[in-house]
């Protein structure tokens, strides 16, 4: 299986989301006040789906690698806090994105789905949930498919047959199913 390079995910995914963010904004392009924007949200959107497939620890490391190795590409590339800033304004636009390629990989013909839970263990149970920085929020709970007791959350996914994600919610451990369930249902009606 081989592998495709760097610069070629890059050009690709940032064509597919320029394509998709121009027709989104083809009707609704409003003047905004101050300075026209040095790097588009095109570029940023495209940073930030890119960043998801890197194993960076952080968004400072990977706009360093980005500025180190990539800067031809991006010459207007911002900083960390105009970039995250930039950011929290297209978060919104971010996930339309994410819906219509969910809906472009579904299609119309989908009727059923597959909906189920995964513990997310964080801690061991042996050490004391007090002094956690999850106490309040993370709680111990139960995993009969596994027989296994963990504090943390679960994982509560609805995909398709052919496992695309369409949803999913992250809730305490102690949540019962049915009513995590529910929840996602919800988001997805």
């Amino acid at each position: 299986m081989t592998s495709i390079d760097f610069g070629t995910l890059l050009t690709t995914i940032f064509v597919v989301v320029d394509d998709w963010y121009q027709k989104q904004v083809k009707n609704t392009t409003r003047l905004k006040p101050g300075v026209k924007a040095s790097m588009s949200d095109s570029e940023i959107m495209t940073l930030l789906l890119v960043m998801d497939y890197l194993p960076f620890p952080g968004e400072t490391q990977f706009l360093g690698f980005i500025r180190g190795n990539y800067k031809e590409w991006f010459p207007n590339l911002l900083d960390q806090s105009q970039f995250n800033r930039r950011l929290r304004k297209l978060d919104g636009m971010l996930e339309k994105l994410r819906r219509s390629w969910v809906e472009q990989l579904v299609g119309e013909g989908e009727k059923y789905f597959l909906l189920d839970t995964k513990p997310l263990p964080i801690l061991g149970l042996k050490r004391d949930k007090r002094y956690s920085d999850f106490a309040g929020n993370a709680t111990p709970g139960w995993c009969a498919a596994r027989e296994m007791r963990y504090f943390g959350y679960k994982l509560v996914m609805l995909s398709t047959w052919n496992g695309i994600p369409i949803a999913y919610d992250i809730v305490p451990a102690n949540t019962d199913e049915r009513i995590a369930a529910e929840g996602v249902l919800e988001m997805v009606r």
